[in-house]
């Protein structure tokens, strides 16, 4: 039985993409998917082409400018400090952010049912990264 998750953050004002990751990296999130990269390439289109792969994360930088630049939708695997725990992020031309949390998914135990989401673990590392630009958060979870 498969799981879909969805987390979706709205800020206020737009603010560049890049801006948007830099935030992440600087409040605790970073590119270590299993120690590669995890990104959608240049020219995607829609096909969600998920490359995995060893490269410098200057190198990684480069390609999500050139994506933004070109307006294409920005992909990226991000995981929090050193917890193995994190997601898949895409973040859309208007700056929407949507979190897909499928890797090392953190899980409640609910009298024995640990397959809901801990969505507040993964609020606390998402809200405060954008203080008063943030406007609304939305989460999903069918099973």
């Amino acid at each position: 039985m498969s799981v879909s998750i969805s987390i979706e953050i709205s800020l206020s004002k737009q603010i560049s993409r890049m801006d948007i990751l830099h935030k992440l990296e600087e409040f605790g999130w970073s590119y270590n998917d299993q120690g590669k990269a995890t990104f959608l390439p240049v020219g995607d289109e829609d096909d969600f082409d998920w490359q995995h792969k060893d490269i410098p994360i200057d190198e990684l930088l480069k390609i999500l400018a050139i994506k933004d630049n070109q307006g294409e939708l920005l992909g990226v695997a991000m995981t929090w400090k050193d917890t193995h725990i994190g997601g898949t992020f895409l973040i859309k031309e208007n700056g929407t952010i949507l979190i897909s949390p499928d890797i090392n998914r953190k899980v409640l135990d609910v009298e024995s049912y640990n397959k809901v989401t801990d969505i507040n673990w993964y609020t606390t590392k998402l809200v405060p990264i954008f203080g008063p630009l943030f406007q609304s958060i939305s989460y999903g979870e069918h099973v």
